[in-house]
């Protein structure tokens, strides 16, 4: 699950706590990295729905999120924009479980599929020249994460023109 998704989740159960929609808990990276790592807007949809000041009902989200060791800072912009920083202990340990992890936290295709990844290869009426490789490496690196998440990945070369050249 990404880590998105589990604070989603968390500050979801904020929302939940205080009556209101879990889905108002949605966080996403920080458009304002100077205020925070994460941020959610959810407490203005809250308040609109039940007529409130934004800011209020941020506030006690704030207030049951900074009760969590999660969170370094939990802090209101704004009219009722949460941003939210986690500590450097939960950081480490977010690392740790990745480094242990022999996927590194990749995730794998819940149904793969067949895939097949055509890149352009040189026109053989043409001289080469290291322009060609660009092609050729980004379908590569293309086909090598398809493979990764688990799919099955058919990678094919296009030569360019074929037969006699005018």
């Amino acid at each position: 699950m990404l880590l998105t998704e589990e604070l989603s989740q968390i500050v979801g159960e904020a929302f939940a706590r205080e009556g209101f929609d879990a889905g108002l808990g949605a966080v996403r990276i920080s458009d304002r990295p100077d205020l925070g790592q994460f941020q959610c807007n959810g407490a203005l949809a809250a308040a609109k729905a039940a007529k409130k000041n934004p800011r209020e009902i941020g506030e006690v989200i704030a207030a049951r999120l900074r009760a969590l060791s999660l969170f370094a800072d939990v802090s209101l912009a704004g009219p009722g924009f949460l941003n939210l920083s986690l500590t450097d202990a939960e950081l480490a340990t977010r690392v740790e479980r990745l480094a242990s992890d022999e996927r590194l936290g990749g995730w794998a295709m819940p149904t793969p599929e067949r895939i097949v990844v055509d890149y352009g290869g040189p026109n053989v009426a043409k001289p080469l020249h290291v322009g060609h490789l660009r092609a050729a490496i980004i379908g590569e690196s293309i086909k090598r994460l398809f493979r990764f998440v688990g799919n099955e990945v058919i990678g094919d070369i296009h030569l360019g023109d074929w037969g006699l050249q005018m």
